[in-house]
């Protein structure tokens, strides 16, 4: 196994034995644009129904899968944890929160990302605000206006209001040291970043050990950074992954899609019907 799963999957052993068993762990959590529908994390998924209210699947013993009552407008799964931006703009955490992960702050946010032990959000100002362990300076943003964030295992990457990307926190792999250019949006992984660029084509940075930092050519919508894999969702509607496929989670079904998301070890897109289909373990 490669150094990028054994550090995930440490990860996941540190999270299990603090929320007695729970392993709903990822490092993933992807925020191509304002509004996420559907977030994989390492074993739970959840997704945001078309009356607002938020469905989950996966472990519950942290309660990462059990998410409040309400309306919101998106939803970031993390590492045993969950967040959403409400109707009314206010974040709402639940599941592991030994760390504060799941403690936001208050205020009214555009958009919210749930990474490893640590949680960032754009706020109405388009500042970013970030809570939870910050072992690396995950959580520690740099001033400036953001158009997006998203918070990996043990780092953060965000885009700027001009389109360049800015990132922060453990830089062991090159997952914080982007490339130059102009993107749309962002998606941190566990030891690996992934972004579009303006022009529609990806960009990726960091671990490659299992190719989940080479993109195949074409243009993209968006793109999803998982553990060790990657998803990206064409102009198309077509659904292509790469990376780790130990299990499929790079195998992605036929059919366009309108989004996707690279959770731990499987994946899960929003059909453009609204129906949503998973791979993977």
């Amino acid at each position: 196994m490669k150094l990028a799963l054994i550090s995930f999957l440490a990860l996941a052993i540190l999270l299990s034995a603090a929320c007695g068993g729970e392993q709903a762990d990822s490092s993933v959590t992807d925020q191509p644009t304002n509004r996420e529908l559907v977030s994989a994390g390492l074993l739970h998924i959840c997704a945001v129904r078309w009356d607002g209210t938020v469905a989950c699947v996966g472990p519950d013993e942290a309660s990462a899968s059990l998410p409040p009552s309400g309306e919101f407008s998106s939803v970031s799964a993390g590492s045993g944890h969950t967040c959403g931006v409400g109707r009314d703009g206010a974040v709402r955490c639940w599941g592991v929160d030994n760390n504060g992960q799941a403690t936001p702050p208050t205020g009214e946010f555009v958009s919210v990302s749930a990474g490893g032990v640590h949680t960032c959000g754009v706020r109405m100002d388009r500042t970013v605000a970030c809570w939870g362990h910050d072992i690396g300076g995950e959580a520690k943003p740099p001033n400036g206006n953001f158009l997006s964030v998203s918070a990996g295992l043990a780092h953060t990457c965000g885009v700027r209001m001009d389109g360049t990307v800015a990132c922060w926190g453990l830089d062991d792999h090159g997952e914080a040291t982007p490339p130059t250019g102009e993107f749309s949006s962002i998606s941190a992984g566990s030891n690996h970043t992934c972004g579009v660029r303006r022009g529609g084509t990806i960009a990726c940075w960091g671990d490659n050990s299992e190719g989940q930092a080479s993109p195949p050519t074409g243009e993209f919508g968006s793109v999803s950074a998982g553990m060790a894999h990657t998803c990206g969702v064409g102009l198309d509607g077509i659904v292509a992954c790469w990376g780790f496929d130990s299990d499929g989670q790079a195998t992605p079904p036929a059919g366009e899609f309108s989004s996707v998301s690279a959770g731990g070890i499987f994946s899960c897109g929003m059909r453009r019907s609204g129906d949503l289909e998973c791979w993977g373990h």
